[in-house]
This record gives structure tokens, sequence and C-alpha cells, in this order.
């Protein structure tokens, strides 16, 4: 048997140090102190003091659990992870986190569902980068294919309208064509299927400018010349050419632009 033989509050408030048999033995919180009776004279078994530090251990761990999900939602892998910073043992973090799971606060389906709720009022995430963002939080697979499931086509098409107009206005000075494309791919890359894409896009009723058109063929028909200046003849002329297809470019407007620049040469 070992008695206490004092308590100590440290500076950290709600900690206290207790010292068994004149030593420092371990600390614990103000609720393990309050639960376990703790108090000078007590004699403890040393079953007792496991007890009391392995239920200091999960006091600590439960603490450190509400701290992380008071600030925002979070899933059951994320305060296991969070926990195992802390090298909280496997079967605590189990206790914690089935004892959460229990009284509500931590919910994956919930968190799914605010995730997916967050997203359609100002997120840009298709249901397929949305699906695997809740895998990437640990969700299971099946919860975060219900929870997408659960959006309507409606909704999903005004989260892809908000990423093109996004996308519409990064892109209003490239070639209409080069817009339109550099538009689909982005929605494409934020998980849109190819037919809301097309959806999305027809919702811009975009038309190309043709002044704006011929000003930015100009530049760029002299920008990629004078790139390709070592080159020479006909082969200048063909890299030139590919250079402003891939930018989008008409193939009749390019030639006519090329032509007036050698004529001008």
């Amino acid at each position: 048997m070992q008695t206490i033989t004092k308590i100590s509050a440290q500076k950290r408030r709600g900690r206290y140090n207790i010292f068994l048999d004149g030593k420092y033995a371990f600390a614990v919180s103000e609720g393990t102190l309050v639960k376990y009776r703790l108090i000078k004279g007590l004699e403890l078994a040393p079953e007792d003091v496991k007890a009391v530090q392995a239920a200091e251990v999960a006091a600590v761990a439960n603490a450190t659990a509400l701290n992380f999900i008071s600030h925002q939602p979070r899933t059951v892998h994320e305060v296991r992870d969070r926990l195992r910073q802390d090298e909280v043992p496997e079967e605590v973090i189990k206790q914690v986190t089935d004892h959460l799971k229990a009284i509500r606060l931590l919910d994956d389906a919930q968190y799914a569902d605010i995730l997916v709720r967050d997203n359609l009022s100002m997120g840009e995430r298709g249901p397929r980068q949305v699906e695997a963002r809740l895998r990437e939080k640990g969700v299971h697979p099946d919860i975060a294919a219900q929870a997408v499931e659960h959006v309507t086509a409606d909704q999903w098409r005004t989260v892809a309208n908000r990423v093109a107009k996004k996308a519409a206005r990064r892109t209003q000075h490239k070639p209409f064509k080069d817009q339109q494309a550099k538009i689909r791919l982005a929605l494409m890359q934020k998980g849109f299927e190819g037919a809301v894409a097309s959806a999305a896009l027809a919702d811009l009723h975009l038309e190309p400018d043709p002044e704006q058109e011929a000003d930015l063929l100009t530049r760029e028909v002299e920008k990629q010349w004078r790139l390709k200046r070592k080159y020479t003849g006909f082969d200048r002329r063909n890299r030139v050419k590919q250079a402003l297809v891939r930018k989008g470019f008409d193939y009749d407007a390019i030639d006519a632009a090329l032509a007036r620049l050698e004529e001008d040469e």
C-alpha cells in the first residue's frame, strides 16, 4: 500500500500533482481527483494506482477529443488520428470515440450531410469530388455515396453554374474556343460529369466577340512569330500555326492573320 502524502496544484488550472510516500507519483485532473476522492492520507493499493492512472489517461483523451471537435465537425477517423498523435492507447481511443458516438457528438453520417450542405450553399465540388473528399476524411464509402445521392440534379447544376461562372471570369480574355475548353476542364476537375459540364457551359450563354477575337489573334500571331524566329519558311509558319490552333483560334482566321503578317515583313 502507498499513502498520498501531498497534493499540490499545478500552474495549469485544474491539474494536480499526487505524491505517494513523499515522492511525486503522477498528475491528475480535477475530475479524476473528485471521482476517486483522492485526499492526503488516503492509502492506495497497486491496483488502485493503476485504476486512477488509467482513468486519467481516458479523461485527458476525452478532453482532447472534445476540444478537437468543438472548433468544427470531425469524423471518427479524424478524432482517432488526433488521439494517436498523443500516443493514446488504442483501447482508450475506442472507449472515447464509442462514448462520443453514443451521445451523438461524433456522427459520420451527420458530418457527411454537413459537408454536402456547405458545398451546395457556397462550395465548388461536384459529386465525384465530394464523395472523394468524404472518403479522404475516413467516412465509410457507403455513407459517402448516400450523402451524395441525396442531392438533386438541380442542386448539382447550381454548384456547376457557380464553377462555370468563376471559370468564365478567369478566362474572359482567352480566345472563345479556348475559354470554353478551359471552363469545361474546370468543371470536370471539380468532379462534374460531362453532361452536367455541358449544361453549365450552355447556361452561360457565351458568344464570341469578333473584335476581341481579332485583337487577341493579332497579338498572339506577332508573339508566336517572334518566339519562332529561329525557324524559317514553311517550318516557322507551321510551328506558329500549331501554337495558335492549340490556343483555340480558328484555322481560317490564323491563315489570314499569318498572310497579313508575312505581307508586312
